[in-house]
């Protein structure tokens, strides 16, 4: 059994969660190109535009890293549900939650996502993305596992939690499990304990404060 530290969670997560940010390289035609009908299809389409995408606009995004969070909110956010993300995050403080304390820190939590990973985004080096058959949990919702192999030839296992928008009828990511640890959880433990200790409005007001620096300046 693998043990991992903080820095190593944290690490693996800014790389392997780019590949929920696919689109960001894309131009504008790109989004309407993603199949959000068939979860498995979904996800081998985006492993693999990143990789094509990642190696053709590097030289740029390193002179413009400002790019990322621009592309991101346009041609990302289709495919994540970061309010059904929030949501999870804040755990038992959603209930108690009022109506703007939910938006602003739906939107915190979303700019926090691209914010962060975008920092190591030039940082990624990946040969390729093996994935795998999506497996049903119950209706409406799949895993969809794959092996990530890096130009160093070490592979991590992902698995990306999917689901049905019912109003839509489109294929979300919603999760990512990296050798069997799940971002979500992570995210909701470490937020939930902030919140206990500092109360909901800090917290958000200290999120949005990170959020204000550009990746350059991180």
């Amino acid at each position: 059994m693998k043990i991992w530290s903080r820095k190593v969670i944290g690490e693996k997560y800014r790389i392997i969660a780019l590949f929920m940010m696919v689109a960001i390289f894309s131009s504008p035609s790109f989004a309407t190109t993603i199949p959000q009908d068939d979860p498995e299809k979904m996800v081998r389409v985006l492993s693999q535009e990143l990789i094509a995408k990642i190696n053709e606009e590097r030289t740029e995004l390193e002179s413009h890293p400002e790019k990322v969070k621009e592309f991101a909110d346009k041609y990302v956010l289709p495919y994540v549900d970061t309010a059904k993300m929030a949501r999870y995050v804040m755990g038992r403080y959603w209930r108690t939650a009022n109506d703007e304390q939910k938006k602003a820190f739906t939107q915190a939590f979303s700019d926090m996502l691209i914010h962060s990973y975008s920092k190591n985004l030039l940082k990624l080096q990946i040969n390729k993305v093996e994935v795998k058959p999506a497996r049903e949990v119950k209706k409406g919702i799949v895993t969809v596992a794959s092996v990530v192999v890096q130009g160093d030839g070490n592979k991590t296992d992902v698995v990306y939690r999917v689901y049905l928008n019912r109003k839509t009828q489109q294929w979300l990511l919603y999760d990512i499990s990296i050798e069997g640890i799940s971002m979500l959880l992570n995210y909701r433990k470490s937020y939930g304990s902030e919140i206990s200790k500092k109360g909901l409005d800090q917290v958000i007001t200290e999120m949005a404060a990170k959020n204000s620096f550009t990746p350059s300046q991180v």
